[in-house]
């Protein structure tokens, strides 16, 4: 942090000098002019020298970046496809193992849990199952900002989750004795 702020000064410092040379040969004659425009043009070229590396090391960053990849592709990437291929049949038991696979395989992924917890929700209409998935989960997921994430995530399927249960109650208690 220091070497830019360096080099920031440095650069300050040559384009004032640029500048400050630059009125100065306005008000010269034509010889004295000459001189103080290449020294201010020296000055300006001092100044792309300062700056050159970190706009080298920038713009390297950048192409890089494009060519090669970083960490986040250099590990298998989860298939969702067989999972959602599944859900599309509905062939929920199927989509839940799949999904149960993708999140044992790739502990730090969020999604596979909730969409666990939504195919127990608005499939099978089981909440219960769904806080033991949101449970489990909370458990297994790898990292505290995955788990946050999730816990996030999962917030407006555990509220489903107890509006069913409420509904589940009030019909049952309305449900005459035999």
């Amino acid at each position: 942090m220091t070497g830019l702020i360096l080099r920031g000064a440095g650069l300050v410092l040559c384009v004032g000098l640029w500048w400050w040379l630059s009125a100065k040969a306005q008000s010269k004659d034509q010889a004295g002019a000459m001189m103080l425009l290449l020294w201010s043009h020296a000055a300006l070229l001092v100044a792309a020298i300062i700056m050159a590396k970190p706009i080298a090391g920038l713009i390297g960053d950048l192409m890089a970046n494009l060519f090669m990849p970083g960490e986040r592709h250099a590990r298998p990437q989860p298939m969702y496809s067989i999972p959602e291929g599944r859900m599309v049949a509905e062939d929920y038991a199927g989509a839940l193992e799949a999904y149960a696979q993708l999140a044992a395989g790739h502990p730090g992924e969020v999604v596979p849990h909730l969409r666990m917890m939504e195919i127990w929700l608005r499939h099978y209409k089981d909440p219960a199952s769904a806080r033991t998935i949101h449970r489990n989960a909370l458990q297994s997921i790898k990292g505290r900002s995955n788990k946050e994430k999730f816990a996030a995530a999962a917030g407006p399927l555990l509220d489903e989750a107890a509006r069913q249960e409420a509904a589940g109650l009030q019909t049952d208690e309305a449900a005459p004795e035999t």
